[in-house]
């Protein structure tokens, strides 16, 4: 199998930004080359036949299959200089077509695959315009509402646009575009050149007639068994950032580290960080903002012992316990971020907590614990009052005798993080909950 996702990894550094789309076609076909040195390398080729002048930007023949990719490579204005070598970005905007024409290539390539000209269709498409991949903070009502490719959404069937629509707008693209597929946008970080925000690069990349395993196809819906009470946070639409962060895969080392790199993450979309903020009686691990928000988040990493090796680092986490301790400052979190949105509206409050140790999401075995009140297993509400029962040593509650009072509720919903194989400890999973 191609892995065209390492191959971009190795090509982004030493190309970390391209002139043209033209340059990139280049530069990326070269790279293939480079990582497998007995496929087959075309460009620009016809791949249906004397009748119909249809051209493929790169034929990569590999092992016996055919992999048909197309490309897009879509800018904001920027000028830098990497490797002495002067690039200067155009702005290019029409990001309503830039999207039909994204995704009337799926429509080629499931075509092609369908014809059996290829055995895989592959779209990659690099940009650093935010509005291809940042999420709407409003309801879509544009004209290309049915066209947006914004991380998260989902893309199938017919897809037309709005009425109304400009004539300038259609031209040459009056045709709807049919999907047999169903496709999940999931953005991935490709580069960032320096501090400002165009200088970031993220891509997508859609795969068309893999395996059902591979990331850009999805499975049907899962139907809830039941309603959730609507006054319940269910943290089922996660921010971008979130989603954004989480999606790099790394292996948290310490609470630190999961604060540095978050922030990290945060600066790279354009928001301007804070650590270890003071406002008035309370201290926020993250503050972040920008033009549209201001996000107040507290951090939580608790590890199980496990040595392994990723991405080529050796990896020793240590074995933390103290589970009741780490539940009560989690629900403590809470607390903090309930009373910093309450005096302070329009800040969003956060808590995340990443482990490995599956005793935080597994529901306890041992009856009426001292820390019942503050247990944050898979599927369990925290809510009310939190308080420790009485037997709970003096050891425990030390520095942590408040009581913790919580005037929302919150159902506490695990979700897998990262997946190192089957071996005990190997399994990684966040919980985040949103205040306010």
């Amino acid at each position: 199998m191609l892995d065209i996702k390492s191959v971009l990894q190795s090509l982004s550094k030493h190309r970390p930004i391209f002139h043209a789309e033209a340059d990139f076609q280049q530069s990326l076909a070269w790279e293939i080359k480079e990582h497998y040195p007995n496929c087959k390398i075309r460009l620009e080729t016809k791949v249906f036949g004397a009748d119909r002048k249809v051209y493929l930007d790169i034929l990569c023949i590999h092992e016996g299959r055919k992999y048909a990719i197309e490309l897009k490579y879509k800018t904001v204005s920027f000028n830098c200089t990497v490797d002495e070598e002067d690039f200067a970005l155009n702005n290019q905007g029409a990001q309503d077509i830039g999207r039909y024409d994204v995704l009337k290539d799926v429509q080629r390539l499931e075509a092609m695959v369908e014809a059996g000209v290829a055995d895989e269709g592959i779209l990659i498409f690099l940009t650093n315009d935010r509005l291809y991949y940042n999420s709407p903070n409003h309801i879509i009502n544009t004209v290309d509402r049915n066209f947006r490719i914004h991380d998260g959404s989902h893309i199938s069937g017919e897809l037309n646009w709005a009425k109304g629509t400009g004539v300038g707008t259609l031209k040459g693209r009056e045709t709807p575009i049919k999907l047999n597929g169903n496709y999940e946008m999931k953005w991935k970080k490709y580069s960032q050149i320096n501090s400002e925000t165009r200088s970031c690069f993220q891509y997508l990349m859609l795969r068309v007639n893999a395996t059902k395993d591979v990331e850009s196809r999805i499975e049907s819906p899962l139907v809830e068994k039941e309603l959730v009470p609507c006054n319940i946070h269910t943290n089922t639409n996660n921010p971008f950032w979130f989603r954004s962060f989480t999606g790099m895969a790394e292996i948290i080392l310490s609470q630190k580290d999961l604060q540095e790199k978050l922030a990290h993450q945060l600066q790279e979309l354009g928001y301007t960080v804070q650590l270890n903020r003071v406002l008035g009686n309370e201290k926020i691990d993250v503050w972040a903002e920008n033009d549209t928000e201001t996000l107040a988040i507290e951090v939580r990493n608790k590890t199980a012992l496990l040595k392994t090796m990723y991405k080529g680092n050796h990896i020793h986490l240590k074995q933390q316990g103290a589970y009741d301790i780490s539940r009560y400052d989690f629900v403590s979190d809470l607390g903090k971020m309930e009373r910093v949105v309450q005096s302070r509206p329009g800040v969003k409050g956060c808590v995340l907590l990443i482990t490995n140790d599956r005793l935080y999401w597994q529901p306890p075995k041992k009856q009426n614990p001292v820390d019942e009140s503050f247990h944050i297993h898979d599927g369990h509400v925290v809510s009310g009052i939190g308080v420790w029962k009485e037997e709970a040593s003096a050891g425990t509650t030390n520095r942590r005798e408040e009581t913790i009072h919580l005037t929302g509720k919150y159902v506490i919903k695990w979700r897998p993080y990262l997946h190192l194989g089957e071996g005990k400890n190997e399994e990684f999973k966040t919980l985040f909950v949103e205040v306010g």
